[in-house]
């Protein structure tokens, strides 16, 4: 659904081209200047340009960014998707209006797949008491990694405290 005040300005604009339309066909029935025709013309096409350029800025632009900030939040780090969300962000600032489309359909893919993805992993949690060593939980860290079917682990080893009762 469209912001009301986008919703506003695109109705503002579009009554405005009316105007413009009907003035031009005033013209025609009077049969005044082609050039001040052409004009009028003119004045309507870039009303239409502005237009579409706010539904696509605001719109689209806009879109796109939130997909790929979710798609960049789905993705670990190791997806398989990393370089294709990694393009699409940096090519973001320079894309223009008709490759805001192409990019979303893409980006979405890309979205659309991580979410696949991720609905068929578990998470995982051990305990392993009595393990205080870092190097002892960087071992299993690295064994784990090299396991087929692990994306992602995170080890810690806690460290007991020693209070004294009285």
């Amino acid at each position: 659904m469209l912001p009301r005040d986008l919703t506003k300005d695109l109705k503002d604009r579009l009554n405005s081209i009316k105007g413009q339309v009907e003035g031009v066909i005033k013209m025609l029935d009077e049969s005044n200047d082609p050039a001040q025709i052409l004009n009028q013309f003119k004045a309507v096409n870039k009303g239409f340009e502005k237009a579409q350029h706010l539904l696509l800025d605001e719109v689209f632009r806009k879109t796109l960014a939130m997909i790929i900030s979710e798609a960049l939040e789905a993705c670990p780090g190791n997806c398989g998707q990393e370089e294709r969300i990694s393009i699409i962000k940096n090519q973001f600032p320079d894309l223009g209006l008709y490759e805001l489309t192409d990019k979303m359909k893409e980006i979405d893919k890309v979205y659309e797949y991580l979410l696949k993805k991720r609905e068929g992993m578990k998470e995982i949690s051990l305990t392993i008491d009595n393990m205080v060593c870092q190097g002892c939980a960087e071992k299993i860290s690295d064994i784990l990694k090299e396991t087929k079917g692990v994306e992602d682990v995170n080890t810690k080893a806690i460290k007991k405290n020693s209070e004294h009762q009285v």
